[in-house]
This record gives structure tokens, C-alpha cells and sequence, in this order.
């Protein structure tokens, strides 16, 4: 009986977690690492408005990642597999959106845009005035 119950409940809670990532939210964006609150004395993740920053690694060193403006630059390539960079010495997760053709559509400091493995765009304001980049949320499905 449990496993026809699991069998049962799995696929509905995986439409549950994949319609989830879908929808209008514009608080997509990994905010600038500078604006975010100064970490806890206990070295612990403080969560920023749009996007998670940490501020050290687990065991209390460095933390390791390439470093955010050597990532984000305009028409460069975003490197496949791209999960965060660092800023100041923290850690900055990448954030964003699956997109429907199978990718997430990567944004970072309300300022860049990129899929991994393709040019990173550059916005000229915030992203949601940009007209390249509304162009490429509307490629994206968003």
C-alpha cells in the first residue's frame, strides 16, 4: 500500500515543484552584494532581497568561486554550469528562471543577463526597463 501511495504521490509533487518556477515573478535578480546586509557575527548565510549571499564557507575560511566582474562581462560567454560567484568576498548563488527551451535565463546585480554557455548581456538601467533583455524574457517563455 506505501509504495502505491509513493508511486501515486511522486508525480504530483513533482508537477507541484515544477509548475512552482513558473510564473510572472520579476524578484529574480541575485542583488549587488554591496547593498545586502553586513553578515552575522556567527558567519552564517544572511539572505538578501533577491538572491542568497553567504558569508563564508562551512568551515570558516574563504570562500571559493570566481570572482563576480571577472564573470560578468558584457559579451563574454556565461561558463556552463555557472552556480554563483564572489563579491567582496562572499558568495553570490546564481539566480534566475527555466526558460522553456530548457535553460535557465541567469540575471545578476539587476544589471546582466546571460543563459550558461551564451553572451552575457548588459543592461543599460534595471533589467525590467531594458528592451534586449524584455526581448530575451519573451524567447525565454517568462
Amino acid at each position: 500500500m506505501i509504495r502505491l501511495r509513493t508511486a501515486l504521490l511522486a508525480p504530483m509533487v513533482l508537477t507541484g515543484a515544477l509548475l512552482a518556477g513558473c510564473g510572472e515573478d520579476e524578484g529574480t535578480t541575485v542583488s549587488d552584494p554591496a547593498a545586502s546586509a553586513s553578515p552575522s557575527a556567527s558567519g552564517s548565510e544572511s539572505p538578501t532581497p533577491s538572491g542568497d549571499v553567504a558569508s563564508g564557507s562551512a568551515s570558516g575560511g574563504p570562500v571559493e568561486g570566481p570572482d563576480c566582474a571577472e564573470v560578468w562581462v558584457a559579451g563574454e560567454t556565461l561558463p556552463n554550469g555557472y552556480q554563483g560567484c564572489v563579491a567582496e568576498g562572499r558568495l553570490v548563488k546564481a539566480d534566475g528562471r527555466y526558460c522553456e527551451f530548457g535553460k535557465p535565463l541567469i540575471t545578476y546585480d539587476d544589471r546582466w543577463w546571460a543563459v550558461p554557455g551564451g553572451r552575457i548581456g548588459e543592461a543599460e538601467g534595471p533589467l525590467v526597463r531594458d528592451r534586449d533583455y524584455r526581448a530575451v524574457l519573451r524567447k525565454c517563455g517568462g
